[in-house]
């Protein structure tokens, strides 16, 4: 889950905390912020207990960017070119997602007990066809996720989830447009997110370990970044009220972060507070001019660690799963740890420079929707050919 969504914050905007023309600094922040709140809460769990909000940071990051760009589109043609938006996506997601599932197959041979290839064989085939969170659920339901079960591709259920966004909401905001009053379309989207909420609170009380993967229930934080899409024009605030409503926002990701636990009933009610969160603190961005915040979330560190957290997310977890069988021990020093944490940030960097960005801007593909596809499918077929080969080993 990650930077996912640079080509859609890469638009033409007149976002006031725009350095150039369609870039938002303080959302790369926020990917950053919530990227490395998951890959401190996977590497050192009791030290970050809360790091998973960082993937609800990442839910409404997407709904505003994703909505954003997809209403801008309305706005101006009437209508959404769903074939090509799916091409940019591909383009975007697939080339790193489908190379970190190759290298982990790969991995695995050299570094898993055989006995473990079957599960992580299954796990690799539903993230490639972006299932994966419906696979943990119904794996796991209705007892609670057993973490000895998970594998090296886990963390795919985010980029499922993702996918399952991008596959359904378009068609869900052309019906959502065809209503004409901008109230209606406001209701309707509220309708949709509020019934999800409910649904949320309802399951987490019931199953609270395999709900936390199914889509439904996730609905409404792609909502509240949709929300703020729609009423950007009218999202302006003054001065005071946005710095207010920042510091307030980044106090609230924050604060999840650190006080909530492994055993908090998540996501449920309670993930409201990193929601909301980041919804004020993307709010607080439409705002002319600089913030209090400005220093830090537009320090080269902070955006570069922003512009390689999708990479970053897809390659710092295989490497913590498949370490400790590399070392016989899965009791990681603090320097190993850091080993890990130093090795994801490069294999994120060269990923995003070397695969990513080429493919992305590929003049070939930008230029071709019918082969973005074809290269898209060609992908899938090496990672099934490469996880089937791994059980005929």
């Amino acid at each position: 889950m990650l930077n996912q969504h640079t080509e859609a914050g890469r638009k033409p905007s007149t976002s006031p905390q725009s350095d150039r023309a369609g870039f938002r600094p303080d959302i790369q922040a926020l990917r950053a912020l919530a990227v490395a709140a998951v890959v401190v809460n996977h590497l050192w769990p009791t030290r970050l207990t809360g790091g998973y909000v960082g993937v609800d940071i990442f839910f409404v990051i997407s709904g505003y960017l994703i909505s954003a760009h997809l209403v801008r589109e309305i706005d101006r043609t009437g209508r959404i070119n769903v074939l090509g938006f799916y091409a940019r996506r591909a383009r975007r997601l697939l080339p790193a997602a489908q190379l970190v599932l190759v290298a982990v197959v790969v991995a695995a041979f050299f570094l898993i007990p055989r006995v473990r290839w079957a599960p992580l064989v299954h796990e690799v085939i539903a993230s490639v066809f972006y299932w994966e969170n419906w696979s943990l659920t119904t794996e796991f339901w209705p007892n609670p996720v057993n973490f000895y079960k998970l594998t090296a591709v886990t963390h795919y259920w985010t980029l499922s989830v993702e996918e399952q966004f991008y596959l359904c909401w378009p068609f869900f905001l052309l019906l959502l447009f065809k209503l004409k009053k901008p109230w209606a379309r406001f209701a309707g989207l509220a309708a949709v997110g509020v019934a999800s909420l409910v649904l949320c609170v309802h399951l987490t009380t019931i199953a609270p370990g395999p709900v936390y993967f199914v889509t439904p229930i996730r609905i409404w934080e792609f909502a509240i970044g949709t929300a703020i899409a729609m009423l950007h024009q009218r999202l302006v605030l003054p001065r005071p009220v946005a710095e207010a409503a920042s510091l307030l926002g980044l106090a609230a990701i924050l604060g999840s972060a650190v006080f909530f636990t492994a055993t908090t009933e998540f996501p449920g009610a309670i993930a409201l507070i990193p929601a909301l969160g980041t919804a004020l603190f993307i709010v607080a961005g439409t705002r002319p001019g600089r913030q209090w915040h400005t220093f830090l979330t537009s320090s080269a560190p902070v955006q570069f660690l922003g512009d390689i957290s999708y990479s970053l997310y897809l390659w710092h977890f295989p490497i913590v799963v498949l370490v400790p069988f590399a070392l016989s021990t899965h009791q990681l020093s603090n320097a190993t740890l850091g080993g890990i944490a130093v090795a994801s940030l490069l294999l994120a960097f060269l990923s995003k420079r070397l695969i990513e960005d080429p493919v992305r801007r590929s003049p070939r593909l930008v230029g071709s929707t019918a082969l973005t596809f074809a290269a898209a499918l060609a992908g899938t077929v090496v990672v099934c050919l490469t996880a089937t080969l791994l059980l005929r080993s």
